[in-house]
């Protein structure tokens, strides 16, 4: 940390040096004589600011942030509604100290566009507060801030960072939905009795109403008490307290991904399994949980309950941060080299291997080389990565620890601890773009196979594009044929292609958007096409429709199909 000239500064220095050209050339004293004196003044205030770089490099300077609480239930954070977060200056210096900005380093789901100033006296501490406004729900990591401290005439600069990680929870957009969320013709009897009733057939109830009999009532539900009373016969109405049982099928893969942050099919899907969750679990009923790809991502088995939900939201937040080998696009040497420059800059640790070992020596088996050339130390990355996650995780419970350090896919042991050390200080890696032909359709067959495992739901609702849903179309078949036998009824809710592309105005803009919802029609139609085919229905939507029209919607194609 070296203080170095500020745009001031190099005004004032290209000023000197003109004076000095100018008169060396034309012989005029004063002017070089003005030179020397602004070299003179520019080293002493030079050598009177370069204290503030051994303050730094002392750490007599102190940061520390905070979230308080959002403005949401429990208060939650949710995208698109700003939070404060704020930041506290310790000084213990000897001098005052001015932060002409604070550069806050995040995770790319969080939009921060001011940098908070602050002039800090000896021995006090300052506190400022700036805004963030989460784009996407997840976990979202700030990592540290860059401070810019000058001196008072704003010739000098020097930057130091402060490595401060922490994490904060984004709940997905709260969506409005009045009604229960899919009801159900049957249902089925539970330990816990639901909050909304329904009339089945059967001597087992509560008696909802006393009623004229009518052609076709079976004769044991003839009230003879009270058919006798009134001289015609009387039947009894029952009615039995149900729960629900919901399963939300999400498609996490690379196609729902497309689009502008915050604004994908896969927000949408997330917002939207969110809001079926909390009216499911309002009416007391159950509600379950799949995400997947070519494969399982998330699964949560069918419950209610307030913490049941928060469960099913830390699951969808899980999606939007996959670290898995099967479903990243990154080699082992980009996954090192991203990891050590990580390290490098937040931990000052450097891994990489200054001189390279002989040809013959062993220790090229836990080497890796970047995507540069430049060689890494796999063994030590790996085990500083452990001791860092035990570090971060070392607080808390062995019940809670165990859930956050879930194993992830990975087949070299060595690379194993980066990838898990990537999803807990929020290092962003690239979803796979591309699979195998046929492995979407075994990721669909998998998921309704977890669905049903837990008992015969109700209500599937799956949201998906359905891109490559038909490309091994008899295992596809299927796997619809076993969904609709098992659960009760099953409604697909499909992306619009036309809104998540963003708005145009050029005509070369609106011909490009036309090619794209055309592309994105194409991959949808052939799955929308064989589920229609096998009697499931399939609704398209957008953020812009409403959830309950959405669904109600797919309530009256079913009455139409059944």
């Amino acid at each position: 940390m070296i203080p170095r000239l500020a745009a001031r500064g190099k005004l004032v220095l290209g000023t000197a040096l003109l004076f000095l050209a100018i008169g060396a050339l034309h012989g005029a004293p004063p002017l070089v004589a003005l030179a020397g004196v602004i070299f003179t003044m520019l080293c002493a205030l030079y050598l009177g600011f370069y204290p503030t770089a051994i303050l730094l490099r002392r750490k007599k300077i102190e940061l520390s942030w905070w979230v308080p609480p959002g403005d949401q239930p429990g208060g939650a954070l949710a995208a698109d509604r700003p939070f404060q977060l704020h930041l506290a200056f310790r000084n213990h210096g000897s001098r005052k100290l001015r932060i002409l900005s604070s550069q806050i380093l995040a995770a790319s789901g969080l939009s921060i566009d001011e940098r908070p100033s602050a002039t800090v006296k000896r021995g006090q501490q300052v506190e400022v507060t700036t805004t963030i406004k989460p784009l996407a729900a997840g976990y979202q990591v700030l990592h540290g801030a860059a401070l810019t401290f000058g001196d008072a005439l704003g010739l000098f600069d020097i930057e130091a960072f402060f490595p401060n990680p922490i994490a904060v929870k984004v709940f997905p957009h709260t969506l409005a939905l009045r009604g229960q969320p899919v009801r159900a013709v049957g249902g089925a009897l539970h330990e816990q009795v639901g909050q909304h009733h329904v009339r089945r057939r059967g001597l087992s109830g509560e008696l909802r109403e006393l009623r004229e009999h009518n052609h076709g009532d079976p004769f044991k539900f003839i009230a003879w008490k009270a058919t006798a009373r009134r001289g015609q016969l009387m039947v009894r109405d029952l009615e039995n307290e149900i729960v629900t049982t919901h399963i939300a099928m999400i498609d996490v893969g690379s196609t729902m991904r497309s689009g502008a942050l915050g604004r994908t099919p896969l927000d949408w899907a997330s917002d939207s399994a969110a809001a079926l969750a909390r009216a499911a679990i309002g009416f007391g009923d159950r509600i379950g949980l799949v995400g997947y790809d070519t494969r399982t991502v998330v699964e949560l088995a069918p419950d209610t309950g307030y913490h049941h939900y928060l469960q099913l939201i830390d699951k969808l937040l899980d999606v939007r941060s996959v670290v898995d080998e099967d479903l990243t696009d990154v080699t082992a040497g980009e996954l090192v080299a991203l990891v050590a420059r990580y390290l490098a800059h937040q931990e000052a640790i450097d891994v990489r291997i200054k001189v390279t070992p002989p040809l013959d020596d062993a220790r090229w088996s836990a080497i890796q080389a970047g995507p540069d050339g430049q060689l890494y130390d796999v063994a030590a990355t790996g085990r500083l990565c452990r001791r860092l996650i035990d570090m971060m995780l070392g607080h808390e419970k062995p019940k809670t620890k165990r859930a956050r350090i879930q194993p992830v896919v990975e087949s070299d042991k060595q690379l194993a601890p980066l990838r898990q050390l990537c999803r807990l200080r929020g290092i962003e890696l690239p979803y796979r773009s591309s699979w195998e032909h046929g492995k979407r359709t075994v990721g669909f067959a998998a998921a309704v196979e977890r669905a049903v495992a837990s008992g015969r739901p109700d209500v599937v609702i799956v949201i998906s594009d359905l891109s490559g849903l038909a490309e091994e179309e008899s295992r596809a078949i299927r796997a619809i044929a076993r969904l609709r036998k098992a659960a009760g009824s099953v409604i697909v809710l499909a992306p619009s292609p036309s809104a998540f592309l963003p708005p145009v105005a050029s005509a070369h803009g609106r011909r490009a958007r036309e090619l794209m919802v055309r592309d994105a029609r194409a991959a949808l139609e052939p799955g929308r096409r064989l589920l229609i085919r096998h009697g499931v229905t399939v609704v398209e939507g957008s953020p812009a429709d409403s959830l309950d029209r959405l669904i109600e919607n797919g309530r009256v194609r079913l009455r139409r199909a059944g």
